[in-house]
Order: C-alpha cells, then sequence, then structure tokens
C-alpha cells in the first residue's frame, strides 16, 4: 500500500517526520528502501537542497496542500 501511495504522490509536496524531526520538500524519487525529496525545508526553517532518507526512519507522511 506505501509503494502506490508514493507512487501518487510523486512530484507532489510532503510533510514526513524523521525519528522526531519534520521536513517539507517535493518527492522526486523512491524506492521499497528509500524516499528522496527536493527543495526540502525542516520545521527550525533550514533549507537544503535534497535529502534522501530510508523508509524505515520515516514516522508518518503528510500530503501538504498545494500552494496557489
Amino acid at each position: 500500500m506505501l509503494l502506490k501511495k508514493l507512487e501518487y504522490y510523486n512530484g507532489k509536496r510532503l510533510v514526513i517526520s524523521i525519528d522526531g524531526s519534520i521536513f517539507k520538500g517535493k518527492l522526486v524519487d523512491f524506492d521499497e528502501d528509500v524516499l528522496c525529496l527536493s527543495d526540502v525545508t525542516d520545521i527550525g526553517g533550514s533549507s537544503g537542497k535534497e535529502l534522501v532518507v530510508s523508509l524505515s526512519n520515516v514516522v508518518w507522511i503528510i500530503l501538504a496542500e498545494d500552494s496557489k
């Protein structure tokens, strides 16, 4: 089910929790083990070009609202 949801989320902005830290970014790639987000910001406002994280470290995923 997770891979099916990630296919739908691909190219959309997500908010994810990783071991207690929260990040927002655009899902650009994934497989059964890893997520890759681009244009990432954390809850403190720090930003980065890309975040690659093991799915085993992801606590939850929220599909963010599209900014219009």
